[in-house]
């Protein structure tokens, strides 16, 4: 039933002519709150064995049907997403303020392996420093 009503509500998003193209992300929000995110350019979508497979050439996400709450078009990879990076090239970043999960303001020349919230002039992101 639940695969059936998420192939229903997909067929309507295309079927009222919202176009990829719009967007930059492709968004799931999954049914334990958290989202995935895919890049929207040259996406495809497959579903086999209650899996929906998105792929983009350079990524892909696999999802288990039942864990799926929500998908959605955005300009957003969404607030929970967490983008790697190298800590030398957050450095280069004059207005990125870096804080910690406490939410403590953290010098960028002096980060450890772990997640941190990068706040720049228009937006705020998680990353992973390895």
């Amino acid at each position: 039933m639940r695969k059936r009503l998420f192939l229903l509500s997909l067929l309507s998003v295309l079927t009222f002519g919202m176009k990829a193209a719009d967007y930059d992300y492709l968004v799931f929000t999954l049914t334990d709150g958290t989202t995935q995110s895919i890049a929207a350019t040259g996406t495809s979508i497959s579903y086999s064995d209650g899996t929906l497979t998105a792929t983009n050439g350079t990524s892909t996400v696999t999802i288990p049907l039942t864990s799926i709450a929500k998908m959605a078009f955005s300009d957003d990879p969404g607030t929970t997403s967490i983008v790697s990076i190298d800590a030398d090239a957050l450095s280069m970043d004059t207005s990125a303020i870096v804080y910690d999960l406490q939410g403590r303001q953290v010098p960028k020349e002096q980060l450890h392996p772990g997640i941190y919230i990068v706040k720049t002039g228009t937006k705020a992101y998680k990353i992973a420093v390895r």
